[in-house]
């Protein structure tokens, strides 16, 4: 088990500064056949295909791929929306 510090009304460095916090506990579990696959699993599989996601989003010429989509692996939200909003501000000035 291990605890992740989220506060939901900040983003970056924000959150990790705030004195109050949401407490959330996430346990994991080996993936079964049956259940919802949350996240890709590191493995060379997944590696072949985020290849082939990576090649199909370049040819997309007005999307903007981030975050977890455009990596194909887990991140945290805060810097994930973080990154969102630079991409986002520096793509619509």
């Amino acid at each position: 088990m291990w605890e992740n510090r989220t506060n939901f009304e900040s983003f970056g460095q924000a959150v990790y500064d705030n004195p109050k916090t949401v407490i959330s506990r996430e346990y994991s579990t080996e993936w079964q056949p049956g259940m919802e696959p949350y996240y890709p699993v590191n493995d060379d599989r997944n590696a072949a295909l985020y290849t082939q996601y990576k090649e199909l989003a370049e040819q997309e010429k007005s999307v903007l791929f981030g975050g977890r989509l455009a990596e194909y692996k887990y991140y945290d939200m805060a810097p994930t929306i973080e990154q969102a909003l630079r991409l986002a501000k520096s793509e619509f000035k």
